[in-house]
């Protein structure tokens, strides 16, 4: 990435007047029919959502992880695809006009679950995978930085885009504390028990068979919302309900995929690699159990085991937490394992997306076989729920995390996703229990109930 420096240094607090002649000077100076440019500047600190509130019909991105940089967008300037060599491209022919501190600029995305499975309704728009880069980004950790992206070989009116920065300084600098009114909501569509059971029990006879030793199934419901339930209030609920976990969405046109998951896939700076075994699930007061559990340890050491031996071939010293731990959240407990690396030598976190997708968390094991059983009985159901959902950079840094605890918005309607690990043994009653207790976190943050 070309990347220039300001005239002067940006320092002390940022300063809407520096900030605002420093991306004019930067628009002004590029000529019609130039390459991709960004233009970053200081910006004021403040939570991610101040910048969708100032343009909430022009939202595009929301990124909240609980212990790392938080990014917003609006508008679209560029849709990429999700492999590394397009990325890397694209930010090859790209101008990046900043100061120095400034963050690298990031693309955001994912991926369906799998191919295909976000080809019909309600999931028109997402297809099986894009990365974006939108017209405006909010980065914000330490400190906060504000970013403004032309990738067509238009020259945009500087007056025009001042006027829209000017809106949105003062959103950053006047955030509106929004406590979301509690809206109705009520499920209009879901799978009976009885179907859950009987997929359940088709799965345990696989099993039998030696054709699997995991498969995770997965279920949805929809629900009909009230009118004026909008994405940023659910968003605003989810990060009331779930703080320790990364808030997220992605919208296209009408619909919002959004969640609150807390599971990581992947997390890579430099040469440094974060990731996670996240599998087993029980309610509060159940933890001894869960830990005791014979099937629900053996679920858990199946995810440890693959994500080891998919970062294997990329890691020179890879080591995982000896023994599970609980992770505490406000409506489950969960079994987890820390997973860390480093890289033998630079790989493009897209890379390790692709290694590490599906995890048995998500699909099962043997992965080939039990993807295939999900992707005949219920992929096209499934979307890009607990699909790869994040960011990656100029430098091929970037994390991803699992989108769990996940929905899709649109049309007055919400559709709630939720899966179990099915083994052997699974009871198809305590499984679907276990999805339904996985639904509340998204479906309370819904109409606001408190639970």
């Amino acid at each position: 990435m070309r990347s220039h420096g300001a005239a002067f240094a940006f320092e002390g607090l940022p300063s809407r007047e520096t900030s605002r002649a420093f991306l004019g000077q930067a628009l002004e100076a590029r000529t019609t029919g130039a390459g991709p440019i960004i233009v970053t500047v200081p910006a004021p600190v403040a939570p991610p959502d101040a910048l969708l509130r100032a343009f909430p019909s022009e939202a595009s991105l929301l990124w909240d992880p609980p212990q790392s940089a938080a990014s917003s967008g609006l508008g679209t300037a560029k849709m990429l695809p999700t492999e590394e060599e397009a990325v890397i491209r694209f930010f090859d022919q790209a101008e990046h006009v900043a100061d120095a501190a400034s963050p690298l600029p990031r693309v955001f995305g994912g991926t369906s679950f799998a191919p295909g499975a976000a080809i019909r309704h309600p999931w028109d728009g997402f297809g099986d995978g894009f990365l974006m880069l939108p017209k405006w980004t909010y980065h914000v950790d330490e400190r906060a930085w504000l970013s403004f992206a032309v990738c067509t070989s238009e020259q945009p009116v500087a007056a025009d885009v001042l006027d829209v920065f000017d809106t949105i300084w003062g959103s950053l600098e006047r955030p509106i504390g929004v406590i979301p009114s509690p809206v109705s909501a009520r499920r209009i569509e879901e799978a009976d028990r009885g179907a859950w059971s009987r997929q359940v029990e088709r799965i345990r006879r696989k099993i039998r068979a030696g054709a699997f030793e995991k498969v995770v199934a997965a279920r949805h419901c929809v629900v009909e919302l009230e009118t004026g339930a909008g994405s940023l209030d659910v968003l605003k609920r989810l990060e009331q309900r779930f703080p320790g976990c990364t808030r997220f969405a992605l919208w296209r046109g009408e619909a919002t995929f959004l969640g609150a998951t807390p599971e990581l896939l992947v997390s890579r700076r430099g040469p440094s690699v974060l990731s996670e075994a996240l599998a087993g699930t029980t309610a509060h007061g159940e933890a001894a159990r869960m830990m005791a559990s014979a099937k629900e340890r053996e679920e858990h050491q199946l995810v440890v085991q693959a994500v080891l031996k998919a970062l294997e071939p990329f890691c020179d010293a890879l080591r995982s937490a000896p023994d599970p731990s609980v992770r505490e959240l406000p409506n489950v407990l969960h079994m987890q394992t820390p997973i860390e690396g480093h890289l033998r030598e630079p790989v493009h976190v897209l890379k390790l997306v692709r290694a590490l997708h599906p995890t048995p968390a998500v699909g099962g094991v043997p992965t080939e076989e039990a993807v295939l059983w999900i992707n005949e009985q219920e992929a096209l159901a499934r979307g890009w729920y607990s699909a790869p959902v994040g960011w990656t950079d100029a430098a091929g840094d970037g994390e991803f995390v699992v989108a769990l605890r996940s929905g899709l918005l649109r049309d007055g309607k919400a559709w709630v996703y939720a899966g179990a690990g099915i083994m052997a043994d699974s009871d198809p009653d305590a499984e679907y229990a276990e999805t339904e207790l996985k639904m509340q976190a998204l479906l309370g943050a819904l109409h606001g109930d408190s639970r």
